[in-house]
């Protein structure tokens, strides 16, 4: 009874922080913190805090990996907007069975970027040459069991990140999950609060602290007959309002599985182009074959553009 009570405050908090609204919204640094690499995920809209059932767990909701019984290593390939390409690697494995852990590193880059100059006037001067960005994230994740019901996972992850030249940051932060099996079988509720940290060191000399890019989310996934999921979060970034996002999953067979998402972000790039009917909209689907499984996704992001992600893993 004192754990339902636990996850039931941990929830009401969760919910309580995901409903206010900031009035700094879209001020905090460090923004790429919020990527998530997984093509799996990707096709469900990201939807995963409530499921959380893979080595990706580690990027949503930490303590799902109690569910990854194999070891396994996974890797991701992102083709991001405007020329930004991204991924991630992640193994997870077991400590005598009780501990589970989850190293992981996520990388995106970009290509050069004109770097443009003004005249006199303040107009438009030109280029210079040119310059890129870069993002590296390398961290581990560790959760366990904490009662038949009630699994709980921590990260702790370091930050680096390029804007220009030698403009550089580093940051440290942590994320705290929780995952729930309910009475109900078939039900699963979980909750996460990522990038609680510090900044380390400064883009410039001023030293000029950034905000780090808290988000708080609530999810709950459901099983249907054991022929897949249906995923729901409910997410609030700390420099923004709240969204939603909800997935689906189907297995076909034992070889192939259909996915799709929808991300209520993605409203936010609708510039009324031809597709920003699509917006937030994404399909995935996964193909398992003995010990490897490859999955693909493709999302938009209105006008912006699609985001492709490719991933393959491998299980021990």
């Amino acid at each position: 009874m004192k754990i339902k009570y636990l996850f039931f405050l941990v929830i009401v908090f969760c919910s309580l922080l995901l409903s206010a609204i900031d009035e700094n919204a879209g001020t905090n640094g460090f923004a790429f913190l919020k990527m998530q690499y997984s093509a799996r995920t990707a096709g469900m809209g990201n939807a995963f805090t409530g499921l959380a059932n893979d080595a990706d767990a580690v990027f949503f909701n930490t303590a799902g990996i109690v569910q990854s019984k194999e070891r396994h290593i996974k890797t991701t390939y992102m083709n991001y907007i405007d020329g930004m390409q991204g991924g991630s690697l992640v193994y997870s494995d077991t400590i005598d069975e009780v501990w589970h852990f989850a190293p992981f590193v996520q990388f995106m880059v970009s290509d050069d970027i004109p770097e443009t100059i003004e005249d006199s006037y303040g107009q438009y001067g030109g280029t210079i040459g040119s310059f890129n960005t870069s993002h590296i994230v390398a961290g581990i994740g560790f959760a366990r069991e904490i009662h038949g019901v009630l699994d709980f996972g921590i990260n702790a992850k370091y930050f680096y990140e390029k804007l220009y030249n030698d403009n550089t940051a580093t940051a440290l932060a942590f994320d705290f999950s929780v995952l729930h099996q309910t009475n109900n079988p078939a039900l699963k509720v979980g909750g996460s609060l990522m990038n609680v940290g510090t900044q380390l060191s400064y883009y410039t000399d001023a030293e000029h602290e950034e905000k780090m890019p808290m988000v708080a989310a609530v999810g709950a996934s459901y099983n249907f007959f054991d022929k897949g999921y249906i995923t729901l979060d409910i997410c609030r970034p700390f420099d923004n309002d709240f969204y939603g996002k909800l997935g689906l999953e189907y297995y076909v067979n034992t070889y192939l599985t259909l996915r799709t998402g929808l991300d209520t972000r993605m409203e936010d790039y609708k510039a009324g182009g031809d597709i920003e009917a699509l917006s937030g909209f994404s399909f995935g689907l996964g193909v398992n074959w003995s010990k490897y499984m490859f999955d693909y996704a493709v999302y938009s992001m209105g006008d912006l553009g699609f985001v492709n992600q490719v991933s393959v893993s491998y299980k021990f």
